[in-house]
């Protein structure tokens, strides 16, 4: 529940933030989240979404159709699936997550320019 925690806070209330993860995460088919974006005209923080294709808790195709929304509401996303994975994280999962918050922590390209 942390994901759809996450997005609620994050498109409803804090759109500042520089981006928002979600794993193995997904958002009701009337979620609040997509009332407000269809009123919001700012710019709006990216999302970082993992889905492992075995889930059997929360089914891949609820977080394929979250990201598909988001996207139509005019988020930027990324979705990524992993084979066989069920609800648990993958050392896969988690270093493409590490890749992508460093691309968002405050002078880390310039650094890794250097």
């Amino acid at each position: 529940m942390g994901g759809c925690m996450a997005m609620h806070l994050a498109y409803r209330n804090h759109q500042d933030v520089a981006g928002v993860f979600a794993l193995s995460s997904f958002l009701n088919k009337t979620s609040a989240v997509y009332q407000a974006l269809q009123k919001s005209d700012g710019v709006l923080p990216e999302l970082f979404q993992c889905h492992g294709t075995a889930d059997e808790l929360v089914l891949h195709c609820w977080g394929e159709e979250t990201n598909t929304m988001l996207k139509s509401l005019g988020v930027s996303t990324q979705f990524h699936s992993f084979p066989g994975l069920c609800h648990e994280l993958s050392k896969a999962e988690l270093e493409k997550l590490k890749s992508w918050v460093l691309t968002k922590l405050p002078g880390e390209m310039e650094r890794q320019n250097e």
